[in-house]
């Protein structure tokens, strides 16, 4: 399940964003997508108070590990939403 941290954008990155992506992975794991937002949104909430921001690189690995679990319905959903959640 955690096939993303052989990914080398996620090995290039900073131990602490590392470990907040393992974090909301875990949290995030079998939720719905109505149930993840919040969550998503609290977590950026405390990424931007500890000044952690990630690359575009990290960005589309980001999106990998999150889309990778969705069922279609969800990805559209997600599709939908992602503009909102970038800002």
């Amino acid at each position: 399940m955690k096939e993303f941290m052989n990914n080398p954008a996620f090995q290039k990155m900073n131990p602490k964003k590392q470990q907040m992506i393992e974090l909301l992975v875990d949290t995030l794991n079998h939720k719905k997508i109505t149930e993840a937002l919040p969550v998503l949104m609290e977590w950026k909430k405390q990424m931007d108070q500890e000044g952690l921001a990630f690359t575009e690189e990290e960005n589309q690995l980001l999106t990998e590990i999150f889309s990778a679990q969705m069922t279609p319905a969800q990805k559209k959903q997600y599709e939908f939403l992602k503009p909102f959640i970038k800002n």
